[in-house]
């Protein structure tokens, strides 16, 4: 899940204060801040269930997971949300060993996402977003080295995903200067960025049909434990059916940064190599990472799970989830990057989950061209989302969360200058 930060953190908070949660799931979520344990058991959650009791994957009959030498549990309770050196490591873990990570969701409500109302989105407190499990003090680790991390395995801890979009955040959101706010009530319907979404009073005639705005909650399902497979679509407004290609990982991974302090998730590697909320989905079950060491140890930590997101996550989120997340780590003696490297196992993860007749019946493509990047890929989601909602059923809210979750945007070429080309595939397949 990424998250974009503006200059103007003071009156985006007082915005999202201005908005009233919802009764049920103002009662799920009210207590997750307040349940505070000892410093080193982090914040308890209430409602999530016995880590050891729903840790167990799916097996593979192929390639079955790993048992876990060492298990951390930052399911049940959360550890910590910021990168820093000077946090104490949650354990300590041998080069080789399989150790298994037990992860928040990205939102930090766990069973709440599945009550959470639109209005009640913008109420969450996004200071708490990316909780970690970690940090892992990895033997033989120091300042100068590169960390491999081996992902050997990542698979739900419950049987839910859901994706969040709202008018401040992805590639729609309305983070601009203020002197740009009044400008926002031109944004076109598509952009799905306006803090007030529903009828408008000075439109004329009055009563043309809308469908526009933010806040908006998709969930999807899937079983405990599935890791290959689909994930269900169930449209929230127009109950279209879709089938979303899985292929688990997680968003955040990184190791203690270069300097003191705290630091967020995002941006990723604010403060040298560390890694953070990257959210590349090629980093799935197979792939081997590697992260340069600022301390010793290296103090590398996990978060943020998602069951399947496309290339952009356009709409800031992907289908997060609580995750369980098993890998190794192996130390590379005197060797420095200055940013993380990984060697994956598939450019299109997503794509090997779809079947057969599924890509028979191709992607839709859609293109923005013009000297701008940012605006390019604007057109090409637009556009996308016209094809979703034309041709699919698909109201704007569900076909913005299609372009996240199974959408997969692309710089398609820079070499003509000044116009740069970006580009947005879905699978046709998709919908049942």
């Amino acid at each position: 899940m990424c998250f974009i930060h503006s200059d103007h953190a003071l009156s985006r908070r007082s915005f999202i204060r201005k908005v009233s949660l919802g009764a049920t799931a103002a009662a799920a979520v009210a207590g997750v801040g307040s349940r505070l344990a000892a410093a080193e058991q982090g914040i308890s959650v209430a409602g999530v269930g016995r880590p050891d009791v729903v840790v167990g994957a799916v097996p593979d009959k192929d390639d079955p997971p790993p048992t876990p030498a060492v298990k951390i549990d930052g399911f049940s309770k959360t550890l910590h949300n910021r990168f820093n050196q000077d946090l104490p490591p949650a354990a300590r873990v041998k080069q080789g060993e399989a150790v298994q990570f037990l992860c928040r969701d990205a939102l930090d409500i766990g069973s709440a996402a599945q009550t959470l109302t639109p209005d009640g989105s913008l109420k969450l407190d996004l200071g708490k977003i990316h909780p970690l499990t970690g940090p892992v003090y990895v033997e033989g680790a120091k300042p100068g080295d590169l960390l491999e991390v081996e992902v050997l395995d990542v698979s739900p801890l419950v049987d839910f995903g859901y994706v969040v979009m709202g008018p401040l955040l992805g590639l729609f959101g309305s983070l601009r200067p203020e002197a740009l706010a009044a400008f926002a009530q031109f944004t076109e319907a598509s952009q799905l960025s306006d803090p007030s979404p529903g009828k408008v009073p000075s439109a004329i005639p009055d009563d043309q049909p809308y469908n526009s705005g933010a806040p908006f909650v998709q969930l999807f399902t899937f079983d405990k434990g599935q890791s290959t497979g689909f994930a269900k679509f169930v449209g929230k407004d127009t109950g279209t059916k879709a089938q979303i290609p899985l292929a688990p990982f997680m968003g955040v991974y990184g190791v203690a940064p270069l300097r003191k302090g705290m630091y967020r998730t995002v941006p990723p590697n604010l403060s040298g190599g560390v890694g953070g909320n990257a959210d590349i989905k090629q980093f799935t079950k197979g792939a081997k990472l590697y992260y340069p060491v600022y301390v010793e140890g290296a103090k590398f930590s996990t978060g943020d799970g998602h069951m399947a997101q496309g290339d952009g996550e356009v709409c800031v989120t992907a289908i997060e989830t609580l995750m369980s997340a098993t890998l190794s780590f192996r130390v590379v003696k005197h060797q420095i990057i200055e940013s993380p490297r990984a060697i994956v196992p598939a450019s299109d993860p997503t794509q090997a989950a779809l079947t057969p007749e599924m890509r028979a019946k191709g992607f839709y493509h859609t293109t923005g061209v013009g000297p701008d990047l940012m605006e390019n890929a604007k057109r090409a989601v637009r556009d996308m989302i016209e094809w979703l909602v034309r041709e699919q059923g698909l109201s704007l809210h569900e076909a913005y969360a299609i372009c996240s979750v199974a959408g997969d945007l692309k710089i398609s070429e820079v070499v003509d200058i000044p116009n740069w080309v970006v580009s947005m595939t879905v699978p046709r397949g998709i919908f049942v």
